[in-house]
């Protein structure tokens, strides 16, 4: 008989995330831009391992499916946008009443994304692609933008390019368009090597945080771009 204390995995797991989350809304709020953005990719991590962890452990409860969404909407949804907003506004980049719907828009967005996926059948919550942009990948690709206007390199574009990143993020989270999970993405050996290779070669030729963004970018396009071919062929 497996030890009732295995729940213990995925929930500590799932409560790491929301503490990385809490700290992160305060460090934003004191302009530690950098470590406020480590956080929630932390949290990004963490929320890859609760659900894997407790499959594993055969210790899923409805108390962790529940609480996952609420650390979800605070570490991948509002920590984000807060994140997102005093960068903005501190570095007067825009406007408050500019960037602060903004930011309340994407987390509305993520918001509306975590009730769709909790109101699915379980077939449906189990298949490889995700109806709309998932909150973890959302928040970490605002997480990931903001990092690395904070590197600055020779190519840096003006950062009022973020505001209608936020906007766009947000409409790929209320989208249906069906974006692969990580198993989809690394299904083939080959496929895997391929990746770290080319991964591994953009982190010489710049920050990590630049490297991660630009494969994460390259990860949202292509799954437009396989949407609407989807479509195309369909009709």
């Amino acid at each position: 008989m497996k030890s009732k204390y295995r729940y213990l995995v995925p929930n500590g797991i799932t409560f790491a995330s929301l503490t990385c989350g809490i700290v992160s809304i305060f460090l934003a709020a004191t302009e530690q831009y950098s470590t406020a953005g480590a956080l929630i990719l932390s949290s990004y991590v963490l929320d890859l391992f609760d659900g894997a962890a407790a499959r594993h452990l055969n210790a899923g409860t409805e108390f962790g499916l529940q609480l996952d969404s609420l650390v979800d909407m605070v570490s991948l949804g509002t920590a984000p946008a807060m994140l997102a907003f005093m960068y903005l506004y501190n570095n007067d980049i825009a406007a408050w009443y500019i960037s602060g719907p903004l930011c309340v828009l994407f987390a509305l967005a993520g918001a509306f994304r975590l009730a769709r996926f909790n109101l699915l059948p379980p077939k449906a919550s189990g298949s490889k692609d995700s109806d709309g942009l998932t909150i973890s990948t959302g928040g970490a690709t605002l997480a990931l933008a903001v990092m690395s206007e904070l590197t600055m390199i020779r190519w840096q574009l003006p950062a009022i390019w973020l505001l209608p990143l936020i906007a766009i993020v947000a409409l790929l989270m209320v989208s249906y368009i069906p974006f692969p999970s990580f198993t989809g993405v690394f299904k083939s050996r080959t496929r895997v090597g391929t990746l770290l290779v080319l991964f591994s070669i953009s982190l010489f030729l710049s920050p990590l945080s630049k490297a991660w963004f630009f494969w994460n970018n390259i990860y949202l396009g292509w799954s437009v771009v396989r949407a609407g071919y989807s479509q195309t062929e369909e009709h």
